[in-house]
């Protein structure tokens, strides 16, 4: 018995191979598909007719007000580039200034940009409702790193408002929005330069606020190099 079950699944698998080896062979015969391939799924192909549409064409116009990602539609607050609203800067640039990396030469640097900084209770506005979209999920909207994510056995957060971040310069807290680090991903590619100032800006109120010092809130300070 053992001997006939080892033939027959010598002889399936010789079978099989067989099946597999003419994978992408041409024949004139009906083509045999054990599961539908995707090129033969019910879809329109681009630049095809189509008797679905009335106008015959596959391709459709993207939805109304849809917008490419790192863009925003004219006249909000934040702009990709070439803007009066942000001087030029934003969206996603990769330069190796201040503003794009959070660094003065090998050192962090300290304070939000000026012309960021200028917009005051706005850009702390914008830094709040960025926070609580991207950030609050896991750090909790007070920046106490008791966000929702906790309850699910993520114990590595951290509370923003402890001594040792309050200690870290702007530019390494930008930095680490950017880049990520340890458990938290890095926020670069789907935050604009920006609102990652903004966030930082934010952050510096949780900050204050954590050490009842609410009416510092709204002061700046000029960017400098800080080791």
């Amino acid at each position: 018995m053992l001997k006939i079950s080892f033939g027959a699944l010598t002889i399936a698998a010789v079978l099989g191979l067989g099946f597999a080896g003419f994978r992408g062979a041409k024949t004139e015969l009906t083509h045999v598909e054990w599961f539908n391939d995707m090129s033969h799924q019910p879809k329109e192909q681009p630049q095809h007719h189509s008797t679905f549409f009335n106008d015959g064409r596959s391709a459709r116009q993207p939805v109304a007000g849809t917008v490419p990602i790192g863009f925003n539609l004219e006249g909000r607050y934040f702009q990709t580039e070439g803007n009066n609203l942000v001087d030029g800067h934003g969206g996603f640039a990769n330069q190796p200034d201040y503003f794009n990396t959070g660094r003065m030469g090998d050192v962090y640097g300290d304070g939000i940009p000026a012309f960021l900084a200028e917009r005051g209770a706005d850009l702390l506005a914008r830094g709040q409702q960025r926070f609580d979209i991207n950030c609050a999920i896991c750090h909790g909207k007070a920046g106490q790193g008791n966000g929702p994510i906790k309850a699910f056995g993520l114990m590595t957060i951290r509370a923003l408002t402890d001594e040792g971040l309050r200690a870290q310069p702007d530019g390494q807290i930008f930095n680490t929005i950017t880049h990520g680090k340890s458990t938290m991903g890095a926020y670069g590619p789907v935050i604009t330069v920006e609102d990652r100032w903004a966030i930082v800006a934010y952050v510096r109120a949780l900050q204050k606020v954590a050490e009842g010092k609410l009416a510092a809130v709204a002061e700046t300070k000029p960017a400098e190099a800080k080791k």
